[in-house]
């Protein structure tokens, strides 16, 4: 029965994922109400996925209208077995 324990709290150790939010810019300008993001994922420790997808700060701030940025965060979320799912995120916020 310890063994079937061990294994199986391996085997979620292995599924398990993680997130970092990094900030990437700020502005003087005052926060709004607005949100834009932009985003793509990579499968397979990124041997598939869209190449070249833009998530650039100027194509977030077109998703969500804005046309005063206040501020810029950068998302990396790892997922899937081993963190073979990854997701970029652009996060643009302003008004």
């Amino acid at each position: 029965m310890k063994k079937v324990l061990l294994i199986g709290a391996c085997l979620l150790s292995l599924a398990s994922c993680s997130s970092l939010t990094t900030p990437i810019a700020a502005t003087s300008n005052p926060v709004g109400n607005k949100l834009g993001e932009a985003s793509y994922k990579t499968y397979f420790w990124g041997l598939f996925g869209r190449r070249g997808a833009n998530v650039g700060i100027d194509k977030a701030a077109k998703d969500g209208g804005i046309s005063k940025i206040s501020h810029v965060d950068y998302t990396v979320k790892h997922g899937g077995f081993l963190g073979s799912r990854t997701t970029y995120t652009t996060k643009v916020y302003g008004e």
